[in-house]
């Protein structure tokens, strides 16, 4: 398994917008990806920052989905 990390800065007062878009058009998009296993998302309520790990089978997805 793999593990790829991935910092966000979020306009303020946004986390809602950026949580339901995320759940909305990133996550069903990730689901799709060959070898993608699941997703962590942390974000402080009315923080400006977010951290999003993905899981992957092997570095080779997460590369390609990187790339892509």
């Amino acid at each position: 398994m793999f593990a790829r990390n991935v910092t966000m800065r979020l306009k303020p007062n946004s986390v809602q917008e950026f949580t339901r878009t995320f759940e909305k058009e990133v996550l069903p998009m990730l689901r799709k990806q060959t070898g993608f296993q699941d997703e962590l998302t942390l974000v402080i309520p009315g923080g400006t920052e977010a951290v999003g790990i993905s899981l992957w089978e092997q570095k080779e997805n997460a590369e390609i989905y990187d790339r892509g």
